[in-house]
């Protein structure tokens, strides 16, 4: 147990041993039903495949018409074929570019202009559409480029069959068309009718971007091979596609066209835009075509085909859906009663897993952002981040689910940042930034990935590229600065005036920096984190007097005149009512900065009376910067309010049909914020692993974690009645806390809310300790001379709640403030518990402070400490220091004041410390002079011994 400092959050607890009596009133509520109805024991876990509604998103309109005005946005899904992260999306098209259906199908029409190999989920501008495909029962004898009506097909919804993997629709000519994919590629099967003459039309030229060149190549009697170009999304960038394939029988005649001239017989066309061709076929069996794409090359598409795609279509389909039905089967739900809730929750976890989409092949070539040809090591890249809005809540639950995945995601940026020897980019498409949106938010998905478990990448590269991006002015990724106006933020603390908002970006940076900050911390850098905590406190430099975030000009003054609810170009598209709550990272110094929980609650609950209004003073939750809003309540007392809040988003703004999402879902991004309300979790704080706790909308839930762990969620009253928290306990143990740390479910995991129609008196999780932590400037950024706390005052509470620094043989150990129980002053004290579970060895030493406090000669360390009785470990619990060279205060010769040393196990034999009464530990630290402490744990250790251990610290200082 040397240089403990040394270790990463990587160590992290085992679930707690102990059971208890299902009569017991802290009996899980599995426990008690399972004790009455032994069925009660295997929940009816819903079939997630049967449960998927991908048109939910495709049309045009609001969940909540009274909100916004209907007919003006849509979700910009799709509902064709794809598998979780892949990189085809085979899927119908009702139109190419087309405003408002940017995932390229407008619910209402009912034509379809082909079949396209890649699309999008719920950008904001149009993308992809590459390789369009269309069958013809007829004759071709117009340009498909110029002539799209006349071959285009007619359909009904009802006619349309799709689940995920598979998308099936019969046209009103009686072609019926099957496409389902695997990784790199898909299968066409085209049934044409009796007599029909068989034309596949290969309208390459055409896709999101008007005037894309494209090349097709027939090749042999049974291949199509080629190229396309396009934009990435909004039209910035550029990308190359190439696609390979193979039909199932011989064509029997083609022909190209470029323009309106249709050359039949041609086998071939150049590089150009409205190109394409066509393949005829003799009548008779169905045609299947086989066609894999690569961004690398024509080569690797073939490659892709033969590895991939080589069985029949029922057998890919097949595969299809069972790797679905695994990947949704990481969350399962058993039925509230309300099967449209069934049906969103499931969609919503369904569209959160198809981006970011795969973009290497499988001899592990891909095209970097340097257009030069890498190889990875094994990991797969990915492309197609839309980072300003997925960084919030999406990948967070990717990797939470899939930490394989999850690692491969932030290794790309990686990638992407170092092949252009720049920061990360902002919204990556295939290999090139688009510089769309604002902020850092690459920096912000590394450090989130890695906080919820997705840790297998390179992280010291990772930070260098962090670091790179928020102190490089006019650094470029391709041909998007990394950070815009970053020159203001270093000098002046914030952003005067800029191209993409200086408010906006000011907290942008700043909620950047957070992660950044968090994530050094993580990887034991306690200098970087602390310099970039600080950082992330330029939001504090917006804030006005008005209580709302405000542009500032470079002198100082708040510029005028100023309206809250207006937009202007200080906060990009947006307004300073929306932003200012985006402050993640330190919503406590807000609310002390706006008064204090009442007056922050009152602004809430103003900023709440519209849910989705389309800018103003009230809440627009369909964007970004706003998904964290509705959980800010709780980190000022009132988590009923978030409960509350959280119900009528997911009850209002979102629906089981077409007009389902209240906004384009960014990649998922709408779609993962209802799975995390719905499971009553939010992942609030950048860089930070854990969750504000909300009240669950099903009865069970099971996630399946990346860890290999299950947390079983169980709320009772879930459904319309039970909106808030009366009681919750964590494997039994009751808590107040609405704060779940990620090291909390590093076992197995039981999580049981009792939920109620009114909130119960007094509230639930309302106590100051109860809140979620906030990151303020940190304590051990600035030496100081002295510590103490009596864990009353806000400012003194703990930065870390039940953090394992390192534990072995040992359940989870809890090291949190309570207000309850033995009391050495004042209103609170820091509790200890957990259970030694081997007799060898059992330790467990818990992170509670960092400081920086330098030894001198007379340096004294003091607490209190009361160890319980009812448990037979609790005298082998000591205060831990750990300094600045990696040793720690357990190690040293330093003995307190009755000569035991200050190791746990020897305080526990010392034979002083008495059960259920207050001991004073004191210590003359003076031999350790010129040391200087920089964490403060709580330990447990010792050998020989197996059982709980419990108690109470108070009133800790460490004085010159």
């Amino acid at each position: 147990m040397k240089k403990l400092i040394a270790l990463t959050t990587s160590v992290l607890l085992a679930a707690c041993g102990g059971g208890s009596s299902p009569d017991s009133p802290s009996a899980s509520l599995t426990e008690r039903a399972a004790a009455t109805d032994p069925a009660a024991s295997a929940p009816a876990w819903l079939d997630p495949l049967t449960l998927v509604n991908p048109y939910i998103g495709t049309g045009i309109g609001f969940p909540n018409p009274q909100d916004r005005p209907s007919g003006s946005l849509s979700g910009s899904t799709y509902p064709g074929a794809a598998l979780p992260f892949g990189m085809v999306q085979f899927s119908p098209d009702t139109g190419y570019g087309e405003p408002n259906a940017n995932g390229g199908f407008n619910y209402a029409k009912n034509v379809i202009q082909g079949f396209s190999l890649t699309h999008a989920s719920g950008t904001g501008c149009p993308v992809h559409q590459d390789v369009s495909i269309l069958p013809y029962p007829g004759t071709i004898t117009t340009s498909p480029a110029t002539d799209i009506t006349r071959y285009q097909s007619t359909f009904s919804h009802g006619a349309e069959q799709t689940s995920p993997g598979f998308y099936r629709v019969t046209t009103t000519s009686q072609v019926s068309s099957e496409l389902t994919v695997a990784r790199r590629g898909g299968i066409g099967r085209f049934t044409f009718p009796a007599g029909a003459n068989p034309n596949l039309i290969f309208n390459v030229g055409r896709n999101a971007v008007p005037g894309s060149n494209a090349q097709l190549q027939l090749v042999g009697s049974d291949g199509v091979e080629g190229v396309v170009e396009n934009t990435g999304v909004c039209g910035r960038g550029h990308y190359a596609i190439y696609f390979h394939g193979r039909f199932n029988r011989p064509y029997t005649s083609f022909g190209t066209y470029r323009g309106a001239t249709v050359s039949a017989g041609s086998r071939s066309t150049a590089r150009v835009p409205q190109t394409g061709g066509w393949v005829s076929f003799a009548p008779g069996a169905p045609v299947e075509l086989r066609i894999a794409v690569s961004y690398v090359s024509i080569a690797n598409a073939r490659l892709n085909l033969q590895a991939e795609l080589l069985t029949d279509f029922d057998s890919m389909r097949g595969k299809a859906g069972a790797n679905w039905a695994e990947m949704l089967g990481r969350v399962r739900i058993v039925s509230n009663g309300k099967r449209d809730d069934e049906v969103k929750f499931t969609t919503a976890l369904y569209h959160s897993l198809l981006h970011p989409t795969l973009f290497s092949d499988v001899n592990n070539e891909y095209i970097g952002f340097d257009n030069a040809v890498h190889t990875t090591d094994g990991w797969d890249k990915y492309a197609t981040f839309s980072g300003w809005d997925t960084s919030r809540a999406q990948m967070q639950l990717v990797a939470w689910l899939a930490p394989k995945q999850g690692s491969d995601m932030a290794q790309s940026l990686v990638a992407d940042a170092q092949a252009s020897n720049a920061g990360f980019p902002r919204w990556p498409t295939a290999n090139a930034d688009t510089c769309m949106m604002y902020g850092d938010p690459g920096a912000v998905i590394v450090a989130n990935m890695h906080a919820f478990g997705a840790t297998a990448f390179d992280t010291a590269a990772a930070l260098a590229v962090m670091e790179r991006g928020a102190n490089t002015v006019n650094l470029r990724s391709r041909d998007c600065e990394t950070r815009p106006s970053l020159s203001q933020y270093l000098d002046q603390g914030y952003i005067s005036s800029g191209p993409l908002g200086a408010v906006g970006n000011t907290l942008e940076y700043a909620l950047a920096d957070a992660a950044i900050g968090q994530f050094a911390g993580a990887l034991g850098d306690l200098a970087k984190r602390d310099l970039y905590l600080t950082r992330a406190q330029a939001w504090k430099a917006m804030l006005s007097s008005s209580g709302y975030t405000q542009q500032r000009s470079a002198n100082g003054t708040f510029v005028m005149p100023f309206n809250p609810g207006a937009g202007n170009g200080a906060f990009g598209n947006y307004t300073s009512a929306m932003y200012t709550f985006m402050v993640p990272q330190n919503l406590r110094g807000l609310i002390d900065r706006l008064g204090g929980n009442a007056a922050a609650i009152a602004r809430l609950d103003t900023h709440f009376q519209q849910l989705n209004s389309g800018n103003g003073l009230q809440a627009t939750l369909s964007e970004a910067i706003e998904q964290g809003t509705p959980w800010a309540y709780a980190f000022a007392g009132a988590p009923a309010k978030s409960q509350a809040v959280v119900r009528r988003i997911l009850n209002e703004q979102y629906a089981n049909r077409p007009e389902g999402l209240m906004g384009t879902d960014d990649l998922g991004s709408l779609s993962a914020w209802y799975v995390w309300g719905a499971l009553g979790l939010y992942p609030e704080i950048p860089g930070v692993g854990g969750f504000v706790v909300g009240s669950p909308l099903f009865p069970h839930a099971e996630v399946r974690m990346g860890n290999g762990r299950t947390l079983t969620i169980n709320a009772e009253n879930a459904g319309a009645a039970g909106t808030y928290i009366g009681t919750m306990a964590i494997d039994s143990l009751p808590s107040t806390r609405t704060w779940l740390p990620l090291e909390r479910l590093a076992g197995d995991t039981v999580f049981d809310v009792v939920l109620g129609a009114v909130p119960p008196t007094p509230a639930w999780g309302s106590a100051p300790e109860d809140a979620p932590p906030s990151f303020d400037v940190p304590r051990a950024s600035t030496p100081s001379t002295s510590f103490s706390t009596s864990f009353d005052d806000l400012l003194q509470q703990p930065d870390w709640i039940d953090a394992p620094q390192a534990q072995a043989g040992t359940g989870r150990m809890e090291t949190s403030t309570r207000r309850i129980g033995a009391l050495h002053s004042g209103a609170a004290a820091l509790r200890y518990a957990g259970s030694a579970t081997d007799a060898t060895l059992a330790y467990a030493y818990n992170r509670v402070f960092d400081v920086n406090i330098p030894v001198t000669a007379s340096t004294t360390l003091s607490y209190w400490i009361f160890p319980d009785s009812s448990q037979p470990n609790s005298r082998f619990v000591a205060i831990d220091l750990l300094f600045d060279d990696g040793s720690s205060l357990r190690e040293s010769a330093v003995v307190d004041q009755n000569g035991v040393p200050l190791h746990p196990q020897q305080q526990g034999l010392g034979g002083f410390l008495q059960n259920d009464v207050w001991n004073n530990v004191q210590a003359q630290l003076g031999a350790l002079a010129g040391k200087t402490v920089v964490r403060i744990t709580v330990g447990y250790e010792q050998a020989g011994a197996t059982g709980g251990f419990s108690g109470t610290i108070d009133d800790l200082s460490i004085t010159p």
